[in-house]
């Protein structure tokens, strides 16, 4: 099969095929299982499973069972990564920063927010990470908030963000440099629409600033950095991707990358103009270091990208619509209202109230795994309990009908 790795004779690697039958093959097993430990011997060539073309590994760096950085085949990883975030967000420049999207988060914080005023829309605990962000780095010179709040006073109402008009005005009268959003919070499942970001980033632009986007939850929710305005978007792998986690993904708009000139970080580990300078060297041909990064992971990426690609990214948006709305109607018909008020609520995480605290021990004796609620950090009353619903992956979006029928049979067994 095209495109399949097939493992040494005798060792046992299972592969299995494409959801999307675009014809690639995964590895379900460890790269070797040879050793000299009792196991099969090891293949004469052992970096044939890893860098089949690549050099004898004698990098003070790596080992034959990673691949090596400054390898042709890493390079082809960065710069299909970087081509692939380009098209589908419309981005500039591209960063790859090793940790996570956390990691993103904080390397965008440390570059252009130091001794700057910013504003947060926070949504939920996830975008209370700005928060945590900046107070435990002494970050900004002064912070603003505003919170997402109930639609009306009973306990189980559904939650929106600030309204717009409010965001605007704060914009007008503080004057941020930087505004910080989520796209989706993961801790509510509120997403803000096309139109609300539009406005956001008319009014930040109104008055020279910058408008982050979080985009780690968004699903195959894309969003379009040019049409929309936003100036930094933050991903990662595991969620839209369907990646490993191990890096965040920071994509800069025209803007941003000419102020980023103007700007002087106070991470180290985190420095996000190194990493945009090490993404360049890749672009360019060639290769650069400032820490290690997961190039395994990376390279699974940069696999799951060219998947996702073929499967068709507007056809995953689609998709994405399609189950979001099928699951938040499961849900409401078994009286499990949404946290996130209509107009405003994800297809890609779906948050619910519930009376049972004990909901994801239930859904875990189903054979399912959902998560525990979180506090939204957003004014909530004491006793509110939720749990939440992830629907990422293209495994989840190849098959939107048997997704479905495995969430309801389990939810199912989960109410009794």
């Amino acid at each position: 099969m095209p495109g399949a790795v097939e493992p040494p004779s005798g060792h046992g690697r299972q592969v299995r095929p494409c959801a999307f039958g675009a014809g690639t093959r995964y590895p379900t097993g460890p790269f070797f299982l040879a050793s000299s430990f009792g196991a099969p011997p090891l293949p004469a060539n052992p970096i044939s499973a890893v860098d089949p073309d690549g050099l004898l590994e004698f990098s003070v760096v790596f080992t034959d069972r990673s691949l090596n950085h400054m390898s042709a085949a890493f390079q082809a990883v960065m710069r299909d990564i970087s081509a692939t975030l380009r098209k589908v967000y419309g981005a500039h420049s591209v960063a790859v920063v090793p940790g996570g999207g956390t990691y993103g988060m904080e390397s965008v914080a440390r570059q252009f927010a130091t001794g700057k005023r910013v504003a947060v829309l926070r949504n939920g605990w996830f975008s209370y990470r700005w928060t945590q962000i900046f107070e435990t780095g002494g970050i900004p010179a002064a912070a603003s908030v505003l919170q997402a709040r109930r639609t009306e006073a009973a306990a189980t109402a559904p939650w929106a963000p600030a309204p717009i008009e409010e965001v605007e005005a704060h914009i007008h009268s503080e004057k941020p440099d930087l505004v910080f959003a989520p796209h989706v919070e993961t801790a509510s499942g509120i997403l803000l629409p096309d139109d609300y970001l539009r406005r956001v980033a008319a009014a930040v632009h109104a008055v020279g600033g910058l408008f982050v986007l979080d985009c780690i939850a968004s699903g195959t929710l894309w969003v379009n950095m040019q049409a929309l305005g936003i100036d930094v978007l933050i991903t990662a792998p595991q969620k839209g991707w369907s990646g490993t986690p191990g890096a965040g993904l920071v994509l800069l708009g025209e803007n941003a990358r000419a102020k980023l000139t103007e700007t002087k970080t106070t991470s180290f580990a985190l420095d996000l103009a190194k990493w945009l300078q090490i993404m360049e060297a890749y672009e360019g041909g060639s290769h650069a270091y400032h820490a290690t990064m997961p190039t395994d992971g990376l390279r699974r990426l940069r696999d799951l990208m060219i998947e996702t690609e073929r499967a068709g990214f507007e056809k995953l948006r689609e998709r994405q619509i399609e189950l979001g709305s099928g699951v938040r109607k499961l849900l409401a018909e078994r009286g499990l209202p949404s946290v996130a008020a209509p107009g405003f609520a994800a297809p890609c995480v779906v948050v619910s109230y519930t009376e049972h605290a004990d909901m994801v021990q239930r859904f875990a004796k189903a054979g399912a795994q959902v998560a525990a609620g979180v506090p939204l950090m957003c004014g909530e009353p004491a006793d509110y309990r939720a749990f939440r619903i992830g629907l990422f992956g293209l495994d989840k979006l190849a098959d939107v009908g048997g997704t479905l029928a495995r969430l309801e049979k389990a939810l199912t067994q989960a109410l009794g």
